[in-house]
């Protein structure tokens, strides 16, 4: 197994980008929010023009989120369409917006990273 790792800019974030294998995983650490989300969907959209074959974000360390991040993850699950993405999540910040929302259902939504790149394909 291969791993890369980078920072990538985004403004009240620090996001980094790691290659495993063909997945990518984005680690978000801050809050996600009117202001920082446009950033956060450069990043993610950057990430998902490289095609991978799954798309994992981090958020165990992000303190907020709001609905305009629930829409950058909602888009790039359109955008994978032969691709999974994942979200790693074990704070009800982060948690309770996909579960209200009903988007668990289409991103699947895991305690650890370590659970999210071994679950089968959805």
């Amino acid at each position: 197994m291969t791993s890369s790792s980078r920072d990538l800019p985004a403004s009240e974030l620090l996001v980094t980008l790691e290659w495993r294998d063909k997945a990518a995983v984005l680690r978000v650490e801050g809050e996600i929010d009117l202001l920082s989300a446009p950033e956060f969907e450069d990043v993610v959209t950057g990430v998902v023009a490289d095609r991978p074959e799954l798309l994992v974000v981090d958020l165990r360390s992000v303190t907020f989120l709001c609905s305009a991040g629930l829409q950058v993850l909602a888009g790039a699950h359109r955008s994978l369409s032969t691709s999974d993405i994942r979200v790693v999540s074990d704070s009800t910040v982060t948690t309770r917006p996909f579960t209200s929302t009903g988007l668990d259902t289409w991103i699947g939504v895991f305690p650890t990273l370590e659970q999210a790149l071994a679950s089968p394909a959805t």
